[in-house]
C-alpha cells in the first residue's frame, strides 16, 4: 500500500521576512539614486571660492592704484591735495560663508612723505558670494587717525552667528605749548544694508599731561593753585585794610595778577584705559559689549575700575553706549 505524504503549509513568518528584505532593498536603491543625483548636481555647479592673494591684489589695485615694489605697498594719490599715500594690507581674513568664501580686509594708508600734513586713513572691505555672484562692499578711505593703523590695532570679531565685523583702534596725538594729549578710540564696524557702517565708537585710552610726566604735571598744578590762593589771600587782606576806591582797586587786583596774564587753569593729569570683550555667539542675536575702565586718574583725581554691559539695538543697528563711554577728554 502506497504512503501519501501531505506537504506542510508555508510559515507566515518567512513571507514577512522576505517582504522586509525587499522593502529595505528598495529603500537602499532609492537612497543610492538620490546620492548619485546630488553628486552629479554638485559636480555641475562651480565652486564658490577664490584665491585670496590674487583677489586682494586686484582689489587693492582697483581701489588705490599701482603696487610699488620699492615701497612695498600701493600708491594712492589724493585728487584734492595731490598728496601721495602708501597703502598696505594690515589684516585679511577668509572664512566659509553660506554661499561660498567670504573675505574681510583692512587697509592702512599713510603719507609717502612723512613731512607732509596729510592725515592717515584706513579702509575696510568685505567680499562675499550671494548666489552665483561675488559682491564687494567697502569703505576704502576713513579719515580721522593721525597715526596709521597697524595690524595690532585691528580685531576681527564675531558679532552674531551671521555677522562678522572689525574693531579698529585709531590714535590721535595733539601737542600744544602747555599739554600733550593722546586719544585712542575703538571703532566697531560691520556690513549692514550693503554698506559698511559704524556700530559704536568708544574710548580705549586717554593720556594727558602738561609739563613733564604725570607727577610733574600734578606738581605744577599744586604750585599754581598754592600761588593763586596766596595772591587771593593777600588781596583780601589789602581790601580789608582799605576804604572806598582803594578797596575796589584791591579787590580787582587778583584778576590782574592771576598767572601773569594767564586766564586758564593749568592742565591736570589723565591716565585712563578701557578694555572690552564679547560673548560667544550662537544665533542671529548680537553679542553685548562688556567695556571695562581700569582704575586710573582723571583730571588729577583717582577713579575706580568700572564695567558697563552695552546692548545692541537692532532698530538703529548700533550699540547703545552710555554717555560715560561716549565722552572723551575735552568733549561735552
Amino acid at each position: 500500500m502506497e504512503e501519501v505524504t501531505t506537504p506542510s503549509p508555508t510559515k507566515p513568518a518567512r513571507k514577512w521576512a522576505r517582504a522586509v528584505v525587499y522593502l529595505l532593498a528598495a529603500i537602499g536603491l532609492i537612497l543610492t539614486i538620490i546620492i548619485v543625483i546630488g553628486m552629479m548636481q554638485k559636480k555641475g555647479r562651480p565652486d564658490h571660492t577664490f584665491d585670496a592673494d590674487e583677489t586682494v591684489s586686484d582689489l587693492m589695485t582697483r581701489n588705490y592704484g599701482k603696487y610699488s615694489e620699492a615701497q612695498k605697498g600701493w600708491l594712492f594719490v589724493d585728487d584734492a591735495d595731490h598728496t601721495t599715500y602708501i597703502v598696505t594690507v594690515v589684516q585679511q581674513k577668509k572664512i566659509a560663508g553660506k554661499d561660498g568664501d567670504e573675505l574681510y580686509l583692512v587697509t592702512s594708508g599713510k603719507p609717502l612723505d612723512a613731512s607732509t600734513t596729510g592725515t592717515s586713513f584706513y579702509g575696510v572691505f568685505q567680499l562675499r558670494w550671494t548666489g552665483d555672484q561675488l559682491y564687494q562692499y567697502s569703505s576704502p578711505r576713513t579719515l580721522g587717525a593721525y597715526e596709521p593703523v597697524t595690524p595690532e590695532q585691528v580685531h576681527f570679531e564675531a558679532l552674531s552667528a551671521d555677522v562678522w565685523g572689525w574693531v579698529v583702534k585709531t590714535v590721535v596725538k595733539e601737542e600744544t605749548e602747555n599739554a600733550s594729549v593722546v586719544t585712542t578710540r575703538n571703532v566697531v564696524l560691520a556690513l549692514h544694508d550693503e554698506k559698511i557702517v559704524e556700530l559704536a565708537e568708544f574710548n580705549a585710552a586717554l593720556d594727558q599731561t602738561g609739563q613733564g610726566d604725570c607727577t610733574e604735571t600734578e606738581y605744577h598744578y599744586a604750585e599754581w593753585k598754592k600761588a593763586r590762593s596766596e595772591r587771593k589771600a593777600a588781596a583780601a587782606a589789602r581790601a580789608a585794610s582799605s576804604t572806598g576806591d582803594e578797596a575796589s582797586e584791591a579787590a580787582s587786583a587778583p584778576e590782574e595778577e592771576e598767572g601773569d596774564g594767564e586766564h586758564f587753569d593749568p592742565v591736570r593729569c589723565t591716565k585712563l584705559q578701557w578694555s572690552y570683550r564679547t560673548d560667544p555667539v550662537s544665533d542671529s542675536t548680537f553679542t553685548p559689549l562688556y567695556i571695562t575702565r581700569k582704575a586710573g586718574m582723571e583730571e588729577g583725581v583717582q577713579v575706580p575700575a568700572k564695567t558697563w554691559k552695552v546692548m545692541f539695538d537692532p532698530k538703529s543697528f548700533s550699540y547703545l553706549l552710555p554717555d560715560e563711554l561716549k565722552v572723551s577728554l575735552g568733549e561735552e
